[in-house]
This record gives structure tokens, C-alpha cells and sequence, in this order.
């Protein structure tokens, strides 16, 4: 099996990042996460900022964001606790599982940015 470059893993985080960070978006716009109108809802875009924020900071590079990545997934997960707690929410259930797959796919970039930090980090060697 061939070896795959650190591009590769690193684009390949990218795109991850960008689609979690889309969908995230249009399911909060179109029709709401947590229930239609509900104020609630701005916490999901406060996360995909929160990941825009991160790898502003990191300034691209792949061991950052990585760790921007899970700092993401640690914001998304602590939104997750403080919504299904809420006394106003609906549907918690709900919540927690939505925010569990958005969790997991930015756990999932950052291990592809993760893998292209290595990548990296052994071709210098």
C-alpha cells in the first residue's frame, strides 16, 4: 500500500473541518438543531467561529490544528452538557447525538491533521 504524503492528510483534515463546519451551519439555519426559533441554536454557530478562531491562531499548520481541532471538539461537547441540561430544551436526546457526530468529526480532522504533522515531522528526519 503506497504511503500517503502529509497533504494528503492534511487536506484531507481540511476538507473534514470545512464539511462538519458546513453542515453544522446549514442544519442551524435551515431548519435548527435544537427546535425551530430557538434562541439555542446560536450555540452551534458559536462553535464552528470557535473552530474558525482556532485555526486563525494556528496559522495553518497541522500540529496546531490539530490541537485547534480538539479544542473545537471539546467546545462542541461542552455545548452538548449545557444544552441537554438547559431546563428549555425539548429534546435533549436529541441534542446530545447531533453534537456527538459533530464531535466525532472534528475529533476526526484533528487526527488527520495529527497524522500530517507526523507524516511531516518523519520526512525531515
Amino acid at each position: 500500500m503506497p504511503a500517503r504524503s502529509a497533504r494528503t492528510y492534511y487536506l484531507a483534515g481540511l476538507a473534514v473541518m470545512l464539511a462538519v463546519s458546513f453542515v453544522q451551519v446549514w442544519m442551524t439555519v435551515v431548519g435548527g438543531i435544537a427546535g425551530e426559533d430557538n434562541p439555542q441554536n446560536q450555540g452551534f454557530l458559536g462553535v464552528v467561529v470557535t473552530a474558525a478562531a482556532c485555526a486563525f491562531v494556528a496559522r495553518g499548520r497541522a500540529p496546531a490544528m490539530a490541537r485547534a481541532m480538539l479544542a473545537t471538539a471539546g467546545v462542541q461537547a461542552l455545548l452538548a452538557a449545557m444544552l441537554a441540561s438547559a431546563p428549555i430544551t425539548q429534546e435533549p436526546g436529541r441534542i446530545v447525538v447531533a453534537c456527538g457526530v459533530f464531535c466525532m468529526g472534528w475529533l476526526a480532522s484533528a487526527g488527520l491533521f495529527a497524522r500530517s504533522a507526523r507524516q511531516t515531522m518523519s520526512s525531515v528526519t
